[in-house]
């Protein structure tokens, strides 16, 4: 079975999830309600472009200055709007298997609707460094329900891998914006995404890892249901201060004092079908699935930005045969970081393939 066929289950548990968190955490509970003295500005303004610069996994601050610190505004944002976006998605499922074509086509279009909207606001926020990453999971969550609502546009698929995208669409963004409200339960003060690296050279040394990959040695695995084979490279890294996005409404990224954006091409690969399945598309793993490792130290990378200056973002796609997808995995790292002693890791279901940056042509 698909592990998009447990959509209906894992939302279900992001739902109990969202209400634990609201009871055992007066923050995240008082911040549905904001003092609006607080936030500085009224919901639904939203800048033409915007800045992204600071600590973590990209800090967005609007190219319009005297705008207030987003911190409250955004854990409001992220509170008050958990449930309606998985209401949404329980409703496109239950639709989806009920067969109705135009509550199917309303509800999806509601999704986009408010996942367009909330991106715009939470992009538009100046905040603190230490909730990025709620941010981060915030807006990779969006992008998702956005992904299964465009799927979901024209009623119930006559294609079942559409509607097998689309539930894996669903339970991704459910599984991001869980991440998302844990991040807000989190104490402020401090995060591991963003502490300082040791400057002891012990503690810098990449633990035995004896069955490493170097950067574009390929890593190939079947999928979860045997019948496609993926091949998997992770390859070349390059250093980068700032770098802007492309789209119509173009976001500038500053990496914040003392870090630096690494950018490290991913590249998957669809290599064949194979045994007695009828389903020949395979999900390629999302930017969720990769963490770069240095000095006892995770991190985890951007959200997707889309396309940018420099080139387009690594994201998980649906592939068919042959097909490829290849692209930047954007992270934010301190500008001290030693390829020679840093790793990335891939989580692939049972597979965790590792790949040493030491021989990766980097420049800074």
């Amino acid at each position: 079975m698909r592990r998009s066929h447990a959509a209906i289950p894992l939302i279900a548990g992001c739902i109990g999830a969202a209400i634990l968190v609201f009871m055992l955490s007066p923050s995240v509970c008082g911040a549905v309600f904001p003092n609006p003295s607080v936030t500085g500005s009224s919901p639904g303004e939203t800048p033409e472009t915007g800045e992204v610069s600071g600590t973590g996994a990209g800090n967005v601050s609007p190219l319009i200055s005297g705008q207030a610190t987003g911190d409250a505004e955004l854990t409001s944002l992220i509170a008050g709007n958990s449930v309606p976006l998985l209401e949404l998605s329980v409703e496109q499922i239950h639709y989806l298997y009920t067969k109705d074509n135009a509550p199917l086509r309303i509800r999806a279009s509601e999704t986009c609707s408010l996942a367009e909207r909330l991106r715009a606001e939470v992009l538009a926020l100046e905040i603190s460094p230490e909730n990025e990453s709620a941010r981060s999971h915030f807006i990779a969550a969006l992008d998702e329900f956005a992904a299964a609502g465009t799927l979901f546009s024209r009623g119930v698929p006559t294609d079942q891998n559409v509607a097998d995208d689309a539930l894996e669409h669903l339970a991704l963004g459910t599984e991001y914006l869980s991440d998302a409200l844990q991040d807000c339960s989190r104490p402020s003060n401090g995060s591991q995404d963003t502490m300082t690296v040791s400057a002891n050279p012990a503690e810098k040394e990449v633990p035995e890892l004896p069955d490493a990959l170097q950067p574009g040695e390929r890593f190939c695995y079947d999928d979860t249901r045997g019948e496609n084979t993926v091949s998997l490279i992770i390859d070349r890294a390059t250093w980068l201060h700032a770098f802007r996005t492309t789209g119509t409404k173009p976001v500038q990224y500053t990496a914040g004092s003392g870090m630096s954006y690494l950018l490290v091409v991913v590249k998957a690969t669809h290599l064949g079908h194979k045994g007695d399945g009828v389903n020949s598309r395979l999900q390629t793993p999302g930017v969720s699935a990769f963490t770069l490792h240095y000095s006892g130290e995770t991190y985890r990378p951007l959200a997707s930005p889309g396309q940018t200056d420099r080139g387009g973002s690594y994201s998980g796609v649906a592939l068919n045969r042959h097909e490829s997808v290849e692209g930047y995995l954007f992270f934010e790292v301190p500008e001290s970081l030693d390829l020679s002693h840093a790793y990335i890791q891939a989580n692939i279901g049972k597979n965790n393939p590792v790949w040493l940056l030491n021989g990766s042509d980097s420049q800074r």
